[in-house]
């Protein structure tokens, strides 16, 4: 369904009139009709629809039962529902107020943040409000004036028309005056500090509370410079982008315009009457009405007389994403950007002795240090993508089981969605590592890349037409854990025979100290084996010839554009590991040098591979 006619939620606070009822026609009974909800998916007042197969639903069940994919691409980046809609009847002034940041929000409401703007529908000969401070002024000074009822001589007052727009950013104190009617646009919050309240009282013949500690953590006391930057938008941010529609019925009377898969659209009518048409339906409107169109509708029309705001949501401007790279030991955390350079990234050691819900914490707060550092806001992050080892349900956001660091049945995306304001997106480790040097590594100019990774285990990942495959089940890519010798050594993960057990890390150097009687490093194997150590040799020799198996049982089966041997353990001896196995997979592959054989290279990007990988999930 492509069109929805929706029906608002009212609220009642003491400073409403009743023009939203006696002009804006809102079917409400009450004497005070402050604010009118009228695109809303906040539990605190959510919209219905009027019309179609989900009339009588909230909007929520509708997106719920059609799937994200009505929003729109660029609202992958939410994890709710972006942006509410209201119009507003202030008979007398509101609050003196100012509205936190996400992260603050997040962190003290559990709540987005709000920014906002306003469109002024109507305005008294001598309205104004407030926005903003006449010049810059002390925290000290700010929460003296907020105690002794000072504070309105150093706000801006802005006498407004109709027709005015203002942008309230975040962390700005503000306040609209009495006698003004208003169409806001802003993020999907109900968080507000209020600071200064003219001495009312609420339903519970009780003053109403001030939030002044919060207000003096979140605002911003500088005089607010207005500039042109949302030209040729009403509004324009990275949540909203708000444009005007006007219908004069004469030199314009209808206008035709596009819902693309990159947004829905929201039309709210300010003025007018007409029809609304959209995916073979056709609506009437008039003053007051509220629209959304789902992403990809296509081409609607609007005809008649009015004034409208249409609202879509635009393509993040430079976003930034998170990868976070975990292992059994360390877990690295990364700042990409859309070039898929990673800009900065910190180590983090992972206590395995910690619950789950700790190491996770433990991760999301790092993370969120790592943007402060780098003077990065929360808000410029699209999402995080995290690569976890062992098997991994990824529609859930569940590690399933991991034998490396002993976890079982582990929401780690809901986790860790309590701590990061963002959409969060996991995947196995070795896959991430293989997709990152797909996208900007060795691979990046292939769309079917297989990569082993040898460490403390064996990874694998398989990347088939430019994305992570796994079958169709859960647990799949384990290429480490391919059977290679029946019945022989082993495994971690309970089998025998595994590649795993046999060139791992941990099994070569079980293996030289086997023949040598001396534990050695992995570098002290293979550069022994290279200045003509025998024993050594005969070691290196049969580990090549193990791992040449697997390399040849993986291009019998995927037949990739490419192989990629990654793991610090290797660096350094790649070349006496990629001769041989060059020859083998000649040899050795079906239909040998007749067929497409891949070519077998090092990996590129080192220890930055699964930071990079992981943020591309996003």
């Amino acid at each position: 369904m492509a069109l929805l006619k929706l029906a608002p939620s009212y609220k009642d606070y003491l400073w409403g009139g009743h023009r939203l009822v006696e002009e804006y026609h809102k079917q409400y009974d009450g004497d005070v009709l402050a604010e009118s909800w009228e695109l809303s998916c906040h539990p605190d007042g959510p919209s219905r629809i009027l019309n179609g197969e989900y009339a009588g639903k909230t909007l929520k069940e509708y997106i719920d039962g059609e799937g994200k994919e009505v929003l729109g691409t660029h609202c992958r980046r939410f994890r709710d529902f972006p942006i509410l809609t209201k119009f507003i009847d202030a008979k007398d002034n509101l609050s003196i107020q100012v509205h936190p940041n996400n992260r603050y929000a997040l962190k003290n409401e559990g709540q987005y943040g709000k920014t906002e703007m306003w469109y002024v529908m109507d305005a008294g000969r001598d309205a104004y409000l407030y926005y903003g401070f006449k010049t810059e002024i002390s925290r000290e000074e700010f929460e003296k004036r907020i105690k002794e009822d000072t504070l309105l001589e150093v706000l801006n007052a802005v006498p407004v028309q109709k027709g005015d727009v203002l942008f309230i950013e975040s962390g700005t104190i503000h306040a609209i005056g009495r006698d003004i009617l208003i169409a806001e646009i802003q993020q999907n919050s109900n968080v507000t500090y209020r600071v200064y309240d003219y001495g009312r009282v609420g339903k519970d013949g009780k003053k109403r509370d001030l939030h002044i500690e919060k207000a003096l953590a979140v605002t911003n006391r500088v005089p607010i410079i207005k500039d042109k930057s949302s030209y040729p938008h009403v509004a324009d941010c990275d949540y909203f982008t708000v444009d005007k529609l006007n219908l004069d019925g004469r030199v314009m009377s209808r206008m035709e315009g596009m819902v693309s898969e990159e947004s829905f659209a929201s039309i709210l009518i300010l003025d007018g009457e007409g029809t609304i048409s959209c995916g073979g339906e056709t609506l009437s409107f008039r003053k007051g009405d509220s629209f959304f169109l789902s992403a990809g509708s296509g081409t609607y029309q609007v005809e008649g007389i009015c004034d409208a705001l249409v609202t879509t949501i635009r393509e993040k401007a430079a976003p930034v994403r998170i990868g976070i790279d975990m292992g059994s030991t360390e877990t690295r955390i990364g700042l990409v950007d859309i070039h898929q350079h990673l800009l900065a990234y910190e180590t983090l050691p992972v206590d395995t002795a910690c619950t789950p819900e700790r190491v996770i914490q433990d991760i999301a707060r790092a993370a969120l240090a790592l943007l402060e550092k780098q003077g990065i806001a929360v808000d410029q992050c699209v999402g995080a993508g995290i690569g976890v080892p062992g098997t991994i349900d990824r529609k859930a956001g569940v590690v399933r089981y991991s034998n490396n660091i002993r976890w079982e049945q582990v929401g780690f995306a809901e986790e860790i969605g309590k701590y990061l304001p963002i959409p969060v997106n996991i995947a196995n480790n070795a896959d991430c590592a293989a997709f990152g040097e797909a996208v900007a590594g060795a691979g990046r100019d292939c769309q079917d890349v297989v990569m082993l990774t040898v460490g403390a285990g064996v990874g694998g990942g398989v990347i088939l037409d430019g994305e992570i495959s796994h079958g169709k089940g859960i647990g799949g890519g384990e290429l480490g854990h391919m059977v290679i010798v029946e019945d022989g050594r082993e495994c971690t993960c309970g089998r025998r025979g595994c590649l795993e057990a046999y060139v791992s890390m941990p099994a070569l150097k079980k293996e030289a100290e086997h023949v040598t009687g001396r534990k050695l490093t992995p570098e002290e194997i293979f550069k022994g084996a290279a200045e003509g150590d025998e024993g050594l040799k005969k070691v290196t020799d049969d580990y090549i010839r193990k791992l040449g198996t697997g390399i040849v049982n993986i291009v019998n089966i995927f037949r990739p554009q490419l192989v990629i041997l990654g793991g610090s353990s290797i660096s350094g001896f790649e070349e006496m590991l990629l001769v041989p196995l060059r020859e083998r997979i000649e040899t050795d592959c079906f239909g040998g040098r007749m067929g497409e054989l891949p070519e077998i290279v090092p990996a590129a990007l080192g220890v930055t591979a699964g930071m990079v990988g992981a943020a591309s999930l996003v």
